[in-house]
Formats: structure tokens, C-alpha cells, sequence
């Protein structure tokens, strides 16, 4: 259960539709609002100059229609109308066992301006209804609750009355009970113009509006905990792998990612970008990519000849490092040449990706055995990459080595990248973690 009950108010009003009922109450103060910060503050963006939108720029966006929330007001009275409890909703969980507890509920995604969610959220209502009151509407406002925000109404998601079926977002569910929709449908795009890396939290503003039987109108409000908004990634940056936009998309980014990724040095640092999370932190079958902080990404080097851009290339890159090994191995001088700046290119790049200090954790490819060839043990990758020498025994028990003639790397005590972060499940590509995970 998320959220305080806030205190319920009545005032008499004269005949007008129900919304701009809703909006005067609401803004004349007469409502009680609940519900506490569930994190604690962050430190501010990195990236001065990300934030809102310009001043005087539109508040709220686009309105949901109010045609089924109408009511005519009469005599005020008091009245013990209530929301009691907001309860979050739960992220479908993947069908594999093995990532099936690897899910945040915490994540809400935000799609661009007049686009809609392919998968919708629903907060739980709880309500007390005093007799004789009819509950005819209810109200979400999106909330900007980042710290020292204000806690800005970034837009109306849902009006509607109460309904068997839920048709307009509101669902009646039980005695007293509700599912509300929180995010946006095809009738109801986003409309919010803010700059990502500045909202960092996000909030729901349940209100509920009455009519008892005197024609009073009676309202009432609860804010719910806070959650962490995911944003689609930012536009023009290059991509590769397969997408799967018609299950929600993989490319959901934290507010910290969106504005690193926006950022000239974010966009210089990174290969083509993979997966970052899926909409509201569905599980993409990673036990990672949950908090829109984790960025999968080609090969920091691409062999000659690999469309980067097609599916499948991150083996395919991988496999040209194979054949060139076994190349060198044979004393193809070719073969050395390419293996050698592999390795060179990789460990510049890795070593610029350490240095940006956004970056936390890296995984890269350890190298697998290679079926047919005894001279590749697990680990043949790593070792080239961070001492510059493999040692290996063929298929006779003959001892040989390969040796690229760059020596040891010179960041191989580093803490972002270590010996156990070379993977063989991350043969086919880099992963990047970026630093909002720690402050977490």
C-alpha cells in the first residue's frame, strides 16, 4: 500500500461542467494532499542545461474528456468522502523461470509527446464512501516530484466516471474499489514537454468528485509514492540487434542515461547501442537492464567487412575475431595485424569509458571454446585484451603462444572492468552500466 489519506472537503458551486468543478476546488487549496517521497533525494543532473522546458511553457498537456464526470452542484455539506490506499500495479514478469523475479515495479515508462504506452499501468484506488454520495469522477494527474521540483502537474492522464468495463480508464472493481489507468492510451497521448535528465521522479494525484443527494459536490485527493520515470532514448542515436517495439520497445532509459546519452561525450564514448530496458522495466531476459541504467552495445571494434547495423552482427564481429585468431595462430601476419588492433582499438575505448566516471561496471568478451580447434580455452579473448599473450597446447599437446607485441594493458587494475567482467555471454557485445545504479 502506497500513499496517505488525504482529507475529504465539500463546497458548494454553482451549475458548470464537472472538470472545471474539479480544477477550481483543487486550486483553491480546499484539498488535503498525502503521500510522502519514497526515495531519497539524488544529487542534481550532471548536465546543466537539461531541465524543463522554457518558462511560461504549458504546464499540463492535453486534457482527457470530462463528457461523463458532468454533475450539477447544490447546498454544501460536509462530507467524509476518502481515498484510503493507492496500490501500484505489478510489471508482467518474463515467462523464463530464471528472469521471472528480475522485475521493478518501481519503473513507470514515459512515452514522447503524442505517443501512446503499448503496455498500460493501473494504480489500485481505495475509497470510503459516505451514504447518499455517488462518485461520479476521477481524476490522474501526473506529478513531477523530483526533489525541490514543486511537484508540478505535468498532465491530466485520466477523467472519467467510474465504470463496469473501464473503457475510459477507470475501472470499478469491487465495494469502494478501483483500477485506474496511469498511463497513456491512443485517445490519450502524452502531451508533456520536459527535458528528460531533470525529472528523475515521477508521482499520481488520485481525486475523486461527488455528488450527494442534494446536488453538492464533494472531492477529495491522495498522492501516491513516487516512482522513477523511464524515457525512450534519445533520437539519432545509431542502433543495432533486433527490436521488438510491438512488446513495448527496448530502449528505456533512466533520466541520469537519457541525459549522459544526449550529452556530446555520451554519444562519443558509445558504439552502436543494443537494449537498455524494456517499457517500465520489463524484463528483456536479462538479470540486469531493470533501472534504464544498463546499455548494451556493439563491439568496441568492428572487423572489416561487418554491417554493424544488421541483426546477428555482434556474432558475426565476434566470429571475424575468431578466424583472424586462428590466423594468427598460424602465423598469418594478416591475421596478427587484425587481432592486435582489436585489442589496441578495445582497450582505448574501454579505458575513455572508464575514465568518463559515469560508468560503474562493464562486461565484455571473455572468448569461448571454439569446436574443432583445441588451441581456444575459455578466457582466450580476455587474455589477449588485457596481458596482450594466450598460451595455448594444440591438438598434439604441443605448447604455443600467441603474443601481439602491445604488452600488458595499462588499466588493467581498474575496478570498472576486472577479470571476472570478461563473459562468455558477452562474446557478442559490450555492456555499460552508468553510475545512477550506485547511488541507488
Amino acid at each position: 500500500m502506497i500513499g496517505s489519506t488525504g482529507r475529504a472537503m465539500a463546497r458548494g458551486l454553482g451549475p458548470r461542467r464537472l472538470p472545471a468543478v474539479a480544477v477550481a476546488v483543487l486550486a483553491a487549496g480546499l484539498l488535503q494532499t498525502g503521500g510522502a517521497t519514497a526515495w531519497a533525494a539524488g544529487p542534481p543532473s550532471p548536465y546543466p542545461g537539461v531541465g524543463v522546458e522554457e518558462e511560461g511553457a504549458k504546464e499540463e498537456g492535453a486534457e482527457p474528456s470530462g463528457e461523463d464526470c458532468d454533475a450539477e452542484a447544490g447546498q454544501a455539506r460536509d462530507s467524509a468522502l476518502a481515498v484510503t490506499a493507492i496500490t501500484a500495479d505489478r510489471v508482467p514478469r518474463h515467462p523464463a523461470r530464471k528472469y521471472a523475479r528480475f522485475a521493478r515495479d518501481d519503473r513507470v515508462s514515459i512515452p514522447r509527446q503524442d505517443e501512446a504506452n503499448t503496455r498500460q499501468r493501473y494504480l489500485g484506488v481505495e475509497y470510503a464512501l459516505p451514504a447518499g454520495v455517488e462518485l461520479t469522477c476521477v481524476r490522474v494527474d501526473l506529478l513531477d516530484t523530483t526533489p525541490r521540483s514543486g511537484g508540478k502537474v505535468l498532465q491530466t492522464v485520466t477523467e472519467a466516471a467510474p465504470t463496469a468495463d473501464g473503457g475510459e480508464g477507470v475501472r470499478s472493481v469491487g465495494r469502494d474499489r478501483l483500477k485506474v489507468r496511469v498511463t497513456f492510451d491512443e485517445q490519450h497521448p502524452s502531451k508533456i514537454r520536459v527535458k528528460p535528465a531533470q525529472v528523475t521522479r515521477i508521482g499520481y494525484r488520485v481525486s475523486l468528485i461527488g455528488e450527494d443527494q442534494d446536488g453538492t459536490v464533494v472531492a477529495t485527493r491522495m498522492d501516491s509514492a513516487d516512482f522513477f520515470p523511464l524515457w525512450r532514448m534519445p533520437a539519432g542515436l545509431d542502433r543495432y540487434g533486433l527490436r521488438d517495439d510491438k512488446t513495448g520497445g527496448d530502449d528505456w532509459c533512466s533520466s541520469f542515461t537519457h541525459g549522459w546519452l544526449s550529452s556530446a561525450t555520451g554519444r562519443a564514448l558509445l558504439p552502436r547501442v543494443n537494449d537498455i530496458s524494456g517499457e517500465h522495466a520489463r524484463n528483456l531476459g536479462h538479470q540486469t537492464h531493470l533501472t534504464g541504467d544498463d546499455i548494451d552495445a556493439f563491439h568496441p571494434y568492428r572487423f572489416p567487412g561487418v554491417d554493424a547495423g544488421a541483426a546477428g552482427s555482434g556474432g558475426r564481429d565476434y566470429a571475424r575475431l575468431v578466424a583472424a585468431t586462428q590466423a594468427a595462430m598460424d602465423g598469418d601476419a594478416d591475421g596478427l595485424g587484425q587481432v592486435k588492433e582489436w585489442a589496441e582499438t578495445t582497450r582505448t575505448r574501454l579505458g575513455r569509458l572508464i575514465d568518463d566516471g559515469n560508468v560503474v561496471r562493464m562486461y565484455y568478451a571473455s572468448g569461448s571454446a571454439v569446436k574443432g580447434d583445441a588451441r581456444f580455452t575459455a578466457g582466450w579473448a580476455s587474455a589477449l585484451l588485457r596481458t596482450g599473450v594466450y598460451a595455448y597446447t594444440d591438438a598434439k599437446k604441443e605448447a604455443g603462444e600467441l603474443d601481439l607485441g602491445i604488452g600488458e594493458w595499462s588499466r588493467i587494475g581498474n575496478k570498472v572492468i576486472t577479470a571476472k567482467d570478461f563473459r562468455p555471454d558477452h562474446n557478442d557485445h559490450l555492456h555499460v552500466t552508468l553510475g545512477e545504479t550506485r547511488r541507488k
